[in-house]
């Protein structure tokens, strides 16, 4: 697994994909894995709830600095 560096390569299609975030902590920066949905039409990524029949909530605010295809994570 490769991740795909953000935002030189951006998702060419609007829907959710495995991002890796960095947000400031303590003496440093904390990164994560988190699943989130793209929109291609505003350039924003957004937080995801699976479980929720409205799974898309607010625009992450963080740093995305990478993204793959969950599909391609799960092989």
């Amino acid at each position: 697994m490769s991740w795909i560096d953000y935002p030189q390569n951006r998702p060419t299609i609007s829907r959710t994909y495995l991002v890796s975030i960095q947000r400031p902590y303590v003496g440093g920066n904390f990164t994560f894995k988190y699943v989130a949905y793209y929109n291609v039409n505003t350039n924003n990524w957004h937080k995801c709830d699976g479980f929720d029949d409205d799974s898309i909530k607010e625009i992450i605010t963080h740093r995305v600095v990478g993204w793959i295809d969950v599909a391609t994570y799960l092989v």
